[in-house]
């Protein structure tokens, strides 16, 4: 599908760009997607999405400096697959009662009373609504940990900073969250 998007460019210079960007760059691009989503489709499906943009953009992707471009895609599979778990989020979890029987599952223990289910769905509610009202800064930080499951080391690698200040953003994001759902009480 990328292929027939790059072949409808009409200029041949951005053509041969597009062309040569996507046999490059394709198959780390497809890498950390996957780290990133759940499964193999879905990376597949956030790549021909940020390749479609790209293509929409391709004379600013040219202007970016050769030596800068492999950091540019890298963000924009990052920060798509960002938008892509948060537009499922908004879509699927507006309400306590909108929280997924796997989610539930995840949950439930054998001894699990409706009451404590219950109970526990809105914990999860009043925790989806703390993480929009803090920093993006921090909501970043908490879901490349806890949502995405990555290490201290793979989250200061894509923020740039060490381990130690993965470690010091996620205590204050945490600290913020908390402040944000005792605000609510």
């Amino acid at each position: 599908m990328i292929t027939m998007m790059i072949s409808a460019i009409e200029n041949d210079f951005q053509r041969e760009f597009m062309e040569n960007l996507y046999k490059k760059y394709y198959p780390a691009m497809l890498k950390k997607a996957e780290a990133l989503v759940s499964n193999p489709d879905d990376a597949e499906e956030l790549i021909q999405d940020i390749f479609s943009n790209l293509i929409a953009r391709v004379e600013t992707v040219m202007a970016v400096e050769p030596k800068k471009l492999p950091a540019y895609l890298m963000s924009s599979v990052k920060y798509g697959a960002i938008g892509k778990y948060r537009t499922r989020s908004r879509e699927n979890n507006h309400i306590a009662s909108d929280v997924s029987d796997d989610e539930l599952e995840l949950l439930r223990d054998e001894n699990s009373l409706p009451e404590d289910l219950f109970i526990q769905k809105e914990a999860v509610a009043e925790l989806r609504a703390a993480l929009e009202k803090i920093p993006e800064k921090y909501k970043n930080v908490l879901e490349f940990k806890y949502i995405l499951g990555l290490s201290d080391s793979e989250i200061g690698a894509k923020f740039g900073i060490s381990e130690n200040a993965v470690r010091t953003c996620l205590m204050r994001a945490r600290r913020k969250a908390y402040s944000v759902m005792k605000e609510g009480l």
